[in-house]
């Protein structure tokens, strides 16, 4: 290969390499910068992150309950006296409803997660109707806030109106390291000890699949939080902490 031949494709392949980068990355972190621009463009009412004046954050953990995950969660929580939102997936908690009665009992909060692990994007309006409320049928009188966060986090306009009609708040979130990829634990650990700030709301999941990582990265993330003087809440307390 020639010279110039060869500096065009080692251009081409660093010109790929930084658009697959620019396009991925915001996958595994947000700088505070970015998530405020999504909430400014993208939020349709949907949550990102509160502006509050207290030293706050929520946790909270998708498609759970799923034994021995959340439990591990749990134990951790309890040892460091924080609280979370699990946003929970109905045949989930039809499958484990001695998990979840846990989550209630020791103080939780439950946000309604669909039935299923299907893309929310994807489901018809009928669909999206029967999935939110067979789950809420579930979780009975556990979700006050009418707290919602769709699968994939992405709803079309037409399910944005189903779900405003029916009172739900749509809670996306902040701080995010696409943990249900299985990215490294001690880039899992790093990303979201410098993204917690006082107002984020962080993403992870405890459901579904294999999550010992999620549950390894916890207590390092709360010993963090702990040594900033921040204290993990539910997302209807940081709600609550808003600056007014």
């Amino acid at each position: 290969m020639n010279p110039t031949a060869r500096a065009a494709l080692l251009a081409g392949i660093a010109s790929a390499a930084a658009i697959t980068a620019a396009t991925v990355a915001p996958w595994y972190y947000q700088p505070r910068t970015l998530t405020r621009a999504m909430q400014k463009r993208w939020g349709y009412g949907a949550l990102f992150e509160v502006d509050t004046d207290e030293p706050l954050f929520a946790l909270t953990f998708d498609d759970g309950p799923h034994p021995p995950y959340t439990d591990a969660v749990l134990d951790h929580l309890a040892a460091h006296d924080a609280k979370a939102t699990f946003f929970c997936m109905g045949e989930q908690v039809e499958r484990h409803p001695a998990t979840y009665a846990r989550i209630l009992a020791e103080g939780h909060e439950v946000g309604n997660h669909f039935w299923d692990d299907r893309l929310g994007v994807t489901l018809t309006g009928e669909e999206t109707v029967t999935s939110l409320e067979r789950t809420e049928s579930l979780l009975g009188e556990a979700n006050p806030a009418r707290l919602v966060r769709p699968a994939s986090g992405f709803v079309r306009p037409e399910q944005r109106r189903l779900l405003d009609e029916r009172g739900y708040q749509i809670v996306i979130g902040s701080a995010y390291t696409s943990d249900a990829t299985n990215p490294p634990v001690s880039y899992m650990k790093w990303a979201l000890k410098q993204m917690l700030e006082p107002g984020r709301i962080v993403i992870l999941h405890d459901g579904r699949k294999h999550r010992r990582r999620t549950v390894d990265v916890l207590p390092d993330v709360l010993d963090e939080a702990a040594r900033l003087g921040l204290r993990a809440v539910t997302v209807s307390d940081l709600m609550k902490a808003a600056r007014t």
